[in-house]
């Protein structure tokens, strides 16, 4: 992978975490671009690609930008997996003080 693919990618989860912070207000396009100082064609490109995965949306009434349920969910499958992980230590701590 190139320098500037791997640039590309963690603008991208630049753009992603800051829209995070904005699920009840919406983010325009220019607060984006000038909060992260990233140019504008970027996050043009950017916003298009989390809406395309389904990880944005764009309010066309009024041209904001929101987080999806989707962005959450990734959020929720991580605690998920630390409750399994800890259900299965539980249940060898269990098993080995049984015996």
């Amino acid at each position: 992978m190139s320098t500037k693919t791997l640039a590309s990618a963690t603008k991208l989860l630049d753009v992603a975490e800051a829209l995070s912070g904005y699920a009840a207000q919406g983010v325009s396009h220019t607060a984006l671009s000038k909060n992260l100082a990233f140019d504008a064609a970027f996050v043009t490109r950017a916003t298009q690609t989390l809406i395309e995965k389904g990880w944005a949306r764009k309010d066309e009434a009024n041209g904001l930008f929101y987080p999806t349920p989707r962005m959450g969910q990734i959020f929720g499958r991580v605690l998920t997996s630390f409750d399994q992980a800890e259900r299965s230590l539980g249940d060898m701590r269990r098993s080995f003080l049984a015996k």
